[in-house]
């Protein structure tokens, strides 16, 4: 079943974090494309805190304190990168011409680090993906048949990827699927500091190295990656405000 099958591959997608978004209520950005936190769209979010997500580079400071998640952002390269990823899943399958067009973040929850060394994670990684299905795949299906049968695969259980809370997809030839997702993860560990560097050692899991910088009451966890010319290039940054 076309469906069916088009639900595997959204399972395949993963959770693809690009956009700007706080826990005040997110919104796409201009044109319903992903933000940027390299220049392009419009980096900034609805209400909080001043909107300062992507625009820090590693620095290092304290973290010792309570912090709760407000933003969530990540670079325009990043978005790249995992659409060209998602194509070439796509061209493996039945419908090679579906796209991922767009992702909007959202996070909420609370890290605590404390003098001694150790850490609590609560986080919710929401948000949604937008995939475009072209008409060439769906073989005379509506794009109500589309969203009647993800909805009714949500509700009885047997949809793949139990992250997703409910799909909807519109359109009048190509479908355009609006998927809500939610993720939780909650974790214990201790940690380390180094310069800007900052370790997660859970007792349960791997060992996750990230970059960070504090600035005022800011807390900046972010992922990076080296440039052609040896810069260091923001990826993404999870931003939390010290309570």
């Amino acid at each position: 079943m076309i469906v069916r099958r088009a639900l595997l591959l959204l399972s395949a997608g993963g959770l693809v974090v690009v956009g700007c978004s706080s826990d005040s209520g997110a919104r796409p950005c201009a044109d319903g494309q992903p933000c940027s936190i390299d220049g392009g769209a419009d980096g900034g979010s609805d209400g909080g805190p001043p909107a300062t997500c992507g625009s820090v580079q590693p620095c290092g400071g304290d973290v010792v304190g309570n912090w709760t998640f407000v933003e969530d952002c990540e670079s325009a390269a990043s978005f790249a990168a995992a659409a060209a990823n998602f194509s070439a899943m796509a061209a493996q399958s039945w419908c090679p011409g579906q796209t991922l067009v767009g992702r909007e973040p959202i996070a909420s929850g609370s890290l605590v680090f404390d003098p001694a060394g150790t850490y609590s994670l609560d986080i919710m990684f929401g948000g949604s993906l937008d995939i475009n299905f072209p008409a060439s795949c769906l073989a005379g299906s509506t794009c109500d048949d589309a969203t009647a049968a993800f909805q009714t695969q949500i509700a009885d259980g047997t949809y793949p990827m139990p992250n997703v809370t409910s799909i909807a997809c519109a359109g009048s030839s190509s479908c355009l699927c609006h998927a809500a997702v939610d993720v939780r993860r909650s974790e214990t560990g201790t940690y380390s500091l180094t310069s800007s560097a900052l370790t997660f050692m859970p007792a349960a899991g791997a060992v996750n190295d990230k970059s960070y910088c504090v600035v005022g009451s800011a807390l900046h966890i972010l992922d990076t990656s080296l440039g052609s010319m040896g810069q260091t290039n923001v990826d993404s940054d999870l931003v939390g405000m010290r309570q």
